[in-house]
């Protein structure tokens, strides 16, 4: 067997390398934790974009993706560490303060406080690397489609969270992970954004250059 540049063998080995060297440029940009967000809208972009979609160089779409979303994802990711630390003070005061004993209302209390933070969790940061929204907008759009989608949502949900258990006790998984996790999440999630993107595709004319999220798949 003949091994040439463009077999199917040295194009697997190109986008596994190009993965781990997204993930490691999340990995990097997400140190100073309040940039999670943008490097997290970095990374969706460079995997669709690059990865699935062959277009551009890992370093230069992530760079670009990074500085154009980095106000508004500090913005939501300050957002989302205020909501969660919120969630954990009541937690702790259910456990052990004013909270303490209030039965089921308490914890019902609880799930209708973290209900929105997890189910929008999954979308947020890829509906930020692609639609231009301001903040309100784009949690909006993430809420409607963690609800409208529901079972794509609850399996996104369940991957993270395996992801996240993994990760806890192999640490070096860090490394490796996150870019998993978004090109896997990734095939569920365009599937969800095309529903909103359709009307888009309409106004474009047959023959004319679609934008590259809006071209079909190369296989």
């Amino acid at each position: 067997m003949k091994f040439t540049l463009d077999s199917p063998v040295f194009s697997m080995i190109d986008q596994i390398t190009d993965l781990l060297v997204a993930g490691f440029l999340w990995l990097v940009f997400s140190a100073p934790l309040v940039t999670i967000g943008p490097a997290s809208a970095a990374l969706y972009y460079t995997i669709v974009k690059v990865i699935r979609r062959k277009r551009e160089t890992v370093t230069k779409s992530f760079l670009h993706a990074f500085l154009v979303n980095l106000r508004q994802g500090v913005g939501i990711t300050l957002l989302y560490m205020v909501y969660g630390g919120l969630f954990f003070l009541y937690s702790y005061l259910l456990r052990y303060g004013e909270i303490q004993g209030k039965g089921y209302m308490a914890v019902a209390g609880g799930i209708i406080i973290v209900s929105p933070l997890l189910f929008t969790l999954p979308y947020i940061f890829p509906v930020l690397s692609r639609f231009q929204l301001k903040t309100g907008r784009i949690i909006q759009y993430a809420l409607h489609m963690s609800v409208r989608h529901f079972m794509i949502t609850f399996v996104l949900l369940f991957m993270l969270s395996v992801i996240g258990i993994l990760i806890y006790f192999i640490p070096f998984f860090l490394v490796i992970l996150p870019g998993v996790y978004v090109y896997l999440s990734s095939f569920l999630i365009e599937r969800v954004f095309r529903w909103y993107l359709a009307a888009e595709r309409e106004k474009y004319k047959e023959g004319e250059a679609l934008p590259w999220y809006l071209e079909e798949e190369e296989h």
